[in-house]
C-alpha cells in the first residue's frame, strides 16, 4: 500500500458515515502533488517550476530510502457535509468547485461528477484528499489563504496545485479582510472581517477570476473540515 492510501480514510466499496452510506473509490495517486506554483495573472497558465519527483533525496547512507512520514493524526470518525435544505448547486454544468473555512483540516472531496477546478482558502493547514469516480477529471487545486503555504494535496499524479499565499483581496469589503486570509461563516449579523477573514463575494470573485465563471458549487464554514467527506455534485451551504 502506498504512504498515499495510509491517510486517505477510503476502504472502497461502501462507507458508513453515521446513518448514511456513501460509495467511496479509493484510486492510485501515488505521492501527494508536487507544487507548481501559482501566477499573479489569473489569466495566465502556471508554468512548471522544474520540481523532479525522481529526484534522489540527497542523504548521506540513507539513498533510495523512503522519508520519515508521521502516522496521520487522528480527526475523529469520517462525516458526510450535510447543508440540508440549505445544500445548492449554483450551475449544475459548471466545472469549479470551491470550499473555505478559518480552521483548515483534513477532509476528502468526493468527485461524483466531473469537476476541473478545485478551489481552497483557508487560515490553517489544509489535507484534501480527491477521491471517487470522477476524480481524473480535475485539472488544478488552487490553495489561497493563510494556510496555503502548509497544506497538502492527495490526487493523482498529472493534478497541477497552485499556492495563491495571501494576496491583495479582488475589491475592497468592509465586511472582509484586505487580503485573502480565510473564510468563516456568512450568517446574518456577523462579520467575517471580524475574524480576519474574506466575505464570500471576496473569495467567490477571487476564484472567478483565476477559474472563470461556472461554479458548480460554494462551500464555506469557520469550524474545521476534519473528517469531513464532501460530495461536489450535492451542493454545498453556509455553515457556523
Amino acid at each position: 500500500m502506498s504512504p498515499w492510501a495510509v491517510l486517505v480514510v477510503a476502504l472502497g466499496g461502501t462507507l458508513s458515515l453515521g446513518c448514511t452510506e456513501a460509495e467511496v473509490i479509493e484510486v492510485d495517486a501515488g505521492l501527494p502533488a508536487h507544487d507548481i506554483g501559482a501566477t499573479s495573472d489569473a489569466t495566465k497558465e502556471p508554468e512548471d517550476a522544474g520540481f523532479s519527483e525522481d529526484a534522489p533525496d540527497d542523504v548521506p547512507g540513507d539513498e533510495g530510502a523512503e522519508p520519515d512520514r508521521p502516522p496521520p493524526r487522528d480527526v475523529g470518525p469520517p462525516r458526510m457535509l450535510t447543508c440540508g435544505p440549505k445544500a445548492r448547486v449554483e450551475d449544475p454544468s459548471g466545472d469549479t468547485v470551491v470550499i473555505g473555512n478559518e480552521a483548515g483540516g483534513r477532509f476528502t472531496l468526493v468527485l461524483d461528477v466531473a469537476i476541473a477546478n478545485v478551489g481552497v482558502i483557508a487560515r490553517g493547514p489544509v489535507e484534501l484528499t480527491l477521491n471517487g469516480d470522477f476524480v481524473t477529471s480535475v485539472r488544478v487545486v488552487h490553495f489561497v489563504g493563510e494556510g496555503a503555504a502548509a497544506s497538502t494535496l492527495y490526487a493523482p499524479r498529472g493534478v497541477a496545485l497552485e499556492r495563491g499565499g495571501t494576496p491583495t483581496a479582488p475589491f475592497a469589503d468592509v465586511t472582509g479582510h484586505s487580503t485573502m486570509s480565510c473564510a468563516s461563516d456568512c450568517q446574518p449579523g456577523r462579520l467575517p472581517s471580524d475574524r480576519g477573514c474574506n466575505s464570500p463575494a471576496q473569495v467567490t470573485t477571487y476564484f472567478e477570476r483565476r477559474f472563470g465563471e461556472g461554479r458548480r458549487m460554494l462551500h464555506l464554514q469557520t469550524s474545521t473540515l476534519d473528517g469531513l467527506y464532501v460530495f461536489a455534485g450535492r451542493g454545498g451551504c453556509c455553515l457556523p
